[in-house]
């Protein structure tokens, strides 16, 4: 559900904004005040704050009187591009509508992954990232309207201005042309200009996603990769970063017996450990005769083995093992950082392979006398996991693996100096990854045939360029274009409305 407390914050924020604005303007200062809004070109209203200006205007004109001719082939691209995008709009609209009704009648675990929801602050986006959010649509706003400008420029139609704005929490940009200039153009010149915003998201997304696949290059002279996992954030207080857990810069290069080069490493062999049976650890005979304290073995109440007395040490834990692989199992109460130290196995016969340990047995046939695979005593949800790093002795934890993914951030990337931050590079590719999400949604939302959306203005430049002799009449091919924007105007509406019902009230 929505956090009530940030809605609060937002409602207190934006009225005080407001009072104070209307304070002003009814004070002895609102001719000072009214100047200053004039001349900086700020404006406040309910909830949402704009700036304007034309003094952008002469380097507009600047960026589209430099190479005319390939500026012409590129927005020429961009009107194929919105023809291909309104289509495939549409059809991901449908479809994304069908999944969401199908998914408001199954239960939440049978709910399949939508492709298209709404960001919501607070609920499926977390407060920390707010600034990628915000610096992601400003970034893209503002390329979207430079495009039209650019574009419009070049076809004779004069911008009157250029703003930016924030409404509530969400920046945006915006460009002023001449509505006569605009009506007095062909129908092609008017799709250059039109197309221009959604063919500038589009080449944005592309770009982000090249940088995000370079990015280990491009950063070669300062980080390092595929060498280990570093640690770059932890929840303190947790079993994570406890006396004998983790530290910030640690180089995590294993899992018990999974390997560990990069992030995407490490979140695999969390998977890998969670999903597959308990592992265990190779330890002799003798040891566990020397350090098994376990007292008589019992069931608990929840079905659950227990043979340590637990309110006399914490640090042992019940292991159980097979005197041989078809004998019944016996268990021991041994030290759990000790006998985890072992190579991890998943039978007895792994602690006589290669890799483990070989053993010249004086009694071959006796497996008392040589060495087993031990395997702790836990329910389902819980793992003895050994996590190897650069310090010594490795970290042993002891709980749910997913709170190693929720209770420490890891980077693929080591810094190769000591003056950088350990995350930086993690802050640029989920920069990257907001632009390719953002960037993309408005593209593929604005090419929308629907009611105040670019794909508005660009569908009845359509209608007009290849319904022009069909339909003479200027009213009838309005009502044509105006029956198709009906459609994309209600698509539209169907999809924000299921999402948002599933997103409040899931």
């Amino acid at each position: 559900m929505i956090q009530l407390s940030a809605v609060a914050v937002l409602f207190a924020v934006w009225g005080t904004v407001y009072a104070v604005d209307m304070l002003l303007l009814s004070s002895g200062y609102s001719r000072r005040y009214e100047h200053f809004l004039h001349h900086t070109g700020v404006s406040v209203s309910l909830g949402q704050i704009r700036w304007y200006t034309a003094c952008l205007n002469r380097t507009f004109v600047r960026l589209a009187g430099w190479q005319p001719h390939w500026q012409k082939a590129w927005f020429s691209a961009g009107v194929w591009f919105a023809y291909i995008a309104m289509v495939g709009s549409i059809a991901l609209l449908v479809g994304t509508l069908v999944q969401g009704v199908g998914n408001l009648r199954r239960a939440p675990e049978e709910r399949t992954q939508q492709i298209l929801v709404p960001v919501m602050p607070g609920v499926n986006l977390p407060w920390s990232h707010m600034l990628y959010f915000a610096a992601t649509l400003l970034l893209a706003g503002v390329l979207h309207e430079l495009g039209h400008a650019i574009a419009a420029i070049r076809e004779q139609v004069r911008v009157n201005g250029f703003g930016i704005f924030c409404f509530i929490i969400y920046p945006g940009a915006f460009v002023d042309l001449s509505t006569e200039h605009l009506d007095s153009v062909s129908a092609m010149q008017k799709l250059r200009i039109f197309c221009a915003g959604v063919w500038h998201n589009f080449v944005l997304v592309l770009l982000a996603l090249v940088l995000l696949m370079c990015m280990p290059y491009l950063l070669l002279p300062l980080y390092s990769t595929g060498q280990a996992a570093m640690v770059t954030g932890l929840v303190e207080g947790t079993a994570v970063s406890g006396p004998r857990g983790l530290l910030l810069g640690d180089h995590v290069t294993r899992m018990d017996d999974c390997p560990i080069s990069s992030k995407e490493d490490w979140e695999q062999c969390i998977v890998g450990v969670l999903h597959t049976p308990h592992r265990g650890f190779c330890q002799f005979a003798d040891r566990i005769e020397r350090f098994n304290t376990a007292v008589k073995v019992r069931k608990t109440e929840h079905g659950m083995v227990e043979c340590c007395n637990t309110n006399t040490s914490l640090s042992e834990l019940c292991f159980h093992y097979h005197h041989s692989n078809l004998s019944s199992q016996s268990y021991a109460c041994l030290p759990a950082r000790t006998t985890a130290s072992g190579p991890v196995c998943r039978s007895n016969h792994d602690c006589l392979t290669a890799g483990h340990h070989r053993l010249k047995l004086t009694r071959p046939n006796l497996w008392p006398y040589g060495v087993f695979c031990l395997f702790p005593v836990l329910d389902n949800n819980t793992r003895l996991v050994r996590v190897t790093h650069n310090r010594e002795p490795p970290m042993l934890f002891l709980g749910n693996p997913w709170e190693l993914y929720y209770h420490a951030k890891v980077s693929s990337y080591m810094p190769r100096y000591d003056f950088l931050p350990l995350e930086l590079p993690e802050y640029l590719e989920t920069f990257c990854k907001y632009l390719i999400s953002l960037s993309g949604a408005l593209a593929v939302l604005n090419v929308v045939p629907c009611h105040a959306l670019d794909g508005q203005w660009i569908l009845s430049a359509i209608v007009d360029l290849y319904l022009g002799k069909l339909l003479p009449n200027r009213r009838d091919r309005d009502a044509v274009a105006g029956l198709i924007s009906l459609f994309g105007t209600v698509l539209l509406g169907a999809n924000i409305f299921v999402a948002l019902w599933s997103l409040i009230f899931r």
